[in-house]
């Protein structure tokens, strides 16, 4: 129990009193007129609404998480530019791309809508470039939790509030999945060493395998997850990412018959009406289970139902707790990013 509520303390995504709070409140400044809402953020600004979208099959939020102009064009001209919603992400209010991205869009559309209808800001409460270009266009600024860091952040407004714009029923499910976590602090301690135990016998690369494109982006999650956190002072768990089955056709041999480095997670999808293109994914995905099970490779399947947000939310929060004690395993601070960090300072 004092490992639970110590948890619960010391690390502010799991407050789920104040990250509920803050969700309402945000709700009070995103009004509900829009008809779309392009997100534009890096890396764990985006990626936990990324994940929540992707495994709701929502294609009302679109992201701009790239510098491809090209696409950020194509985009705008499919799109009723005046009834969507342009949502600026960045903690330190301070990221290179959506700092270009924020000029890109205001030049290209300030004669096409009123900016501060149509644009909002999410950012720490203090002053930066961000927030400064906020209050130059009387923009909406919702609050960015300064004690949580991106990749830690998909209970937090800054991934609900357009992971769960157009599907708010669905909110209260996920948070409750990750509130139940706190009840399984042990079971997420006990993985953690099984993951501690695939290293130190040289098992350092954690492939990840979807199937189901509902998946795609939690994977992605996940690998952040585990590289920005646990890659550190020359240690590291390197996660990689396969979508199949179509990497069977190209990854899979590696996988089963190459060097003895790897260890194993299939992500799947428990699909209610079964086609004849659902039997085949899922035939795929057991095939691939027992080909990596009998040569006594470690795997794990983790199976959601199509649309089980709250297991989902379970999941979520199982992952992110289980990382911290890896972290502590590896003797590491899984929070912060420092090369990460050193990197901002050639940018011009």
């Amino acid at each position: 129990m004092r490992k639970r509520v110590g948890l619960r303390v010391k690390h502010s995504f799991l407050d789920f009193a104040k990250l509920v709070s803050d969700y309402q409140q945000s709700n009070k400044i995103l009004h509900q007129n829009f008809s779309n809402i392009i997100v534009v953020g890096a890396g764990g600004s985006t990626q936990g609404s990324k994940a929540i979208t992707s495994f709701l099959c929502e294609k009302r939020v679109i992201y701009f998480d790239h510098l491809d102009s090209l696409l950020i064009d194509e985009t705008i001209n499919k799109i009723e530019i005046k009834n969507t919603c342009f949502m600026f992400i960045s903690k330190s209010g301070e990221t290179s791309e959506i700092l270009t991205i924020f000029e890109y869009l205001k030049r290209k559309l300030e004669k096409k809508i009123v900016i501060k209808d149509n644009f909002i800001v999410l950012t720490e409460i203090k002053s930066s470039t961000l927030g400064n270009l906020a209050l130059q266009n009387m923009i909406k600024t919702i609050e960015y939790n300064k004690d949580i860091g991106g990749r830690f952040s998909i209970f937090s407004n800054v991934s609900l509030l357009p992971g769960f714009y157009f599907q708010r029923h669905f909110v209260e499910n996920f948070l409750n999945g990750g509130k139940k976590v706190l009840d399984k602090i042990n079971d997420a301690q006990s993985e953690a060493k099984k993951e501690f135990t695939n290293l130190k016998n040289d098992r350092n690369i954690f492939a990840l395998l979807t199937y189901g494109c509902e998946l795609t982006e939690l994977a992605l999650w996940k690998k952040q997850l585990y590289a920005e956190s646990l890659g550190k002072n020359k240690k590291g768990i390197v996660p990689i990412w396969s979508e199949m089955p179509k990497d069977q056709h190209s990854m899979l041999q590696l996988y089963l018959d190459g060097p003895d480095n790897i260890y194993f997670e299939i992500l799947g999808i428990d699909y209610e009406e079964i086609n004849l293109i659902n039997m085949t994914l899922i035939n795929h995905m057991n095939a691939t289970f027992q080909s990596i099970t009998e040569r006594d490779l470690p795997c794990k399947m983790s199976i959601f139902k199509k649309n089980d947000i709250e297991n989902f939310g379970y999941y979520c929060g199982f992952e992110m707790i289980k990382v911290v004690f890896l972290g502590e395993l590896m003797g590491i601070n899984p929070f912060d990013q420092p090369a990460v960090d050193n990197q901002k300072k050639y940018l011009n």
